[in-house]
């Protein structure tokens, strides 16, 4: 019984690569209750199904079967995941554009961590740094920040990453009572009127909602 909950907290980690449960059941090959059977330890996956499943994160079928040996390719440490970094950089402000480069490393993450603080699926986030200062303290030039992506609309109150015509802005995010969506810099609050988007347009051009930043002290 120990080990196959041991091997339901596995798959978990598995299934929380991809986007959504009914993503990993439809490569699977089986319903999303299914999957929640496997999680909880009540029903044994088929083999043809963990494989599966494997193969399309580049999970090691060793460590998904016994939690020995490396997760993954992209794992330097186990324990860690590899989120990408965005191909472009924020821009938040003078002084500063947005970045393009032909290579782009991952950052390592605690999965720990990321599944604690962050409860966003690994699959959706990404590394963006950001440049320019017009959100310092909050956000400063330089900063890397960790961005969930894959949302179809803006809820809430918060830092966001906008691509409104190609290249990344970041931008702070006010939801009025009726619906409408805030967009302005620290720097330009209470100097000059925000930016006012309606839900649909603010839904159209989001990239990813801040969850995290990070820099030199």
């Amino acid at each position: 019984m120990v080990f196959r909950v041991e091997l339901g907290e596995r798959i978990r980690i598995l299934l929380d690569m991809f986007r959504s449960r009914p993503e990993a059941a439809a490569i699977a090959g089986v319903t999303p209750e299914h999957l929640a059977s496997y999680i909880g330890g009540r029903a044994k996956p088929p083999f043809e199904l963990l494989a599966r499943l494997a193969q399309a994160k580049d999970v090691s079928l060793e460590w998904l079967a016994t939690g020995q040996g490396r997760q993954s390719l992209g794992e330097v440490i186990a324990g860690f995941a590899a989120i990408p970094v965005a191909e472009a950089d924020a821009y938040s402000g003078p002084g500063s554009y947005p970045l393009a480069e032909d290579v782009r490393e991952h950052i390592a993450f605690s999965r720990a961590w990321l599944h604690a603080a962050i409860r966003t699926p690994e699959a959706r986030l990404c590394v963006v740094f950001n440049r320019g200062d017009a959100n310092e303290p909050d956000i400063m030039d330089g900063d890397a920040m960790l961005v969930s992506t894959g949302l179809d609309r803006v809820t809430d109150d918060g830092y966001y990453v906008f691509k409104p015509d190609g290249r990344l802005i970041t931008r702070k995010v006010q939801i009025y009572v009726d619906g409408r969506v805030s967009l302005q810099t620290q720097a330009t609050m209470d100097k000059k009127p925000p930016e006012i988007l309606s839900p649909e347009e603010a839904a159209r051009i989001v990239f990813g909602r801040v969850r995290w930043r990070g820099g030199l002290l």
